[in-house]
């Protein structure tokens, strides 16, 4: 148990009897809201109960938060906070712990309550010894206030949604004054040098770095996304000896006043083969998930294990069982073909979808599903920032569907080769088992909302399940 947690056991919220009927009250509401929602449909009650629960009672998720012994660990960043939470989840629970967590990727304050809600009864309290909840960096500055995590883990900081969120520098200032009360123990990634920049925001002693400290993976030809390339508090030009993507790698100024910090858990990827060395020693890594984005999700995973006394070599272990997260490479037959589900978002997480799968298999057909719902983000212009180039030799069909299909064909066009637009997803998804065979591989890569439609469009056929369960 950590000290805050135990700070938080040792001093619970003092009720009265019409405190207590109000929260058993308001807690009945609730779960019957969720439960209403699931049977009808209706997204599986992953905000609407806690966005009720609230107004009914807005001290509900301070008071759900006394129930961890071991704590509050919060996940953010921009991308592999759903992959990141997963894994750390499974890490505590093959060692014995019981953990509460949010595997629907709801992210937003009202999503994490309903959550919490979930899983409590009527009293308010949780049969589980740790929480785990990823959280949108928008929302860094309600969920810290109302639940005070004993953990914060920040992964990365990539353009994303510019048309909610704002520049990064914003962003990073968000994350940083929600950060600034806490006294929390916060683990940074050590290549990101915006994230390093949030130790200005946090006390000495704080602060632990997970970083790769080297990688034989070749980055993209046509890769040119870089969106912090200048030390954040100075603006003085960043120099790199080594990039692993984006602007993830190893840096510092001429000057050498902004330097990237050594990691406490530091990963080495030679091919197959990774090792982690951590508290002294170091040890074998071996992933079910591809991808050097997902050894960054697995480093900063096994790191914040050690804040509830899972050693390295554990979480390992548990590591090399977890599969993919909701939608995010979640892999499926349908109708005879091996189907891919690959979520894209940003530039960034893109571009590592290209050089993980699509590099390796030239083949294949592939669906690319653009929307810009609200969940998705307006702004699609992060689509000519893409490496598509890359691929540009694909020989299976490419087929583009959503509502901004005609940009990302646009996009396609210029990068050298001709798509296919079917703007209905489900009369895309017809056209592409009709352009395909038995056994043939297929790829679709989705924005949030094209994601859940599809997943509803193949569930039965592909087994599925809820995003809930």
């Amino acid at each position: 148990m950590s000290a805050r947690a135990r700070d938080r056991r040792s001093t619970p919220t003092r009720h009265g009897v019409p405190a207590r009927l109000r929260l058993a009250s308001t807690l009945f509401i609730a779960k019957l809201i969720l439960r209403t929602s699931r049977l009808f449909g209706r997204g599986g009650g992953s905000a609407l109960p806690g966005l009720v629960a609230e107004a009914l009672y807005p001290r509900i998720g301070r008071i759900l938060a006394e129930s961890f012994a071991d704590g509050i660990i919060v996940i953010t960043g921009t991308n592999g906070k759903t992959t990141t939470t997963k894994m750390l989840a499974e890490i505590a629970q093959a060692n014995g712990k019981a953990v509460a967590t949010n595997p629907t990727g709801s992210n937003l304050h009202r999503g994490i309550l309903s959550q919490l809600i979930e899983v409590a009864d009527l009293r308010g309290r949780i049969a589980a010894d740790l929480a785990i909840f990823e959280v949108d960096e928008a929302s860094m500055p309600a969920v810290c206030a109302d639940l005070e995590p004993d953990v914060v883990v920040v992964l990365n900081l990539f353009r994303d949604q510019l048309d909610r969120y704002g520049e990064l520098d914003t962003v990073a200032d968000v994350i940083g004054r929600a950060l600034a009360p806490l006294g929390a123990v916060v683990y940074l990634n050590a290549d990101d040098p915006l994230v390093v920049s949030l130790r200005d925001h946090i006390g000495d002693g704080q602060v632990r770095y997970f970083g790769i400290d080297a990688s034989d993976t070749e980055r993209l030809r046509h890769d040119a996304t870089a969106d912090s390339i200048v030390a954040p508090a100075t603006g003085e030009p960043l120099v790199y000896s080594k990039v692993f993507f984006g602007h993830l790698g190893h840096y510092r100024t001429a000057r050498g006043d902004f330097v990237r910090p050594a990691a406490d858990f530091a990963l080495v990827q030679k091919g197959a083969e990774m090792s982690v060395t951590a508290l002294g020693r170091t040890i074998p890594l071996t992933l079910e998930l591809p991808g050097l984005y997902n050894a960054y999700n697995a480093l900063a995973a096994l790191a914040a294990a050690t804040a509830v006394q899972v050693g390295p070599q554990e979480s390992a272990a548990a590591l090399a069982n977890v599969d993919a997260a909701f939608g995010r490479v979640e892999q499926c037959e349908y109708l005879g073909r091996d189907l891919y589900l690959l979520l894209v978002k940003n530039p960034t997480g893109f571009n590592q979808i290209i050089q993980t799968f699509l590099l390796r298999d030239p083949d294949a057909h592939l669906m690319i599903a653009i929307n810009d719902n609200a969940a998705d983000g307006r702004d699609v212009s992060w689509l000519w920032d893409v490496s598509i180039e890359d691929i540009s030799t694909t020989t299976g069909s490419v087929l583009v569907s959503g509502s901004r299909a005609a940009e990302m064909a646009l996009r396609l066009k210029y990068a050298g080769f001709e798509s296919h637009v079917v703007a209905n997803l489900a009369d895309a998804v017809d056209e592409l088992v009709r352009r395909s065979e038995p056994g043939d591989a297929i790829y679709v890569l989705p924005t949030y909302t094209a994601m859940m439609e599809l997943r509803s469009l193949i569930a039965n056929e592909a087994n599925l399940k809820e995003i809930w369960q």
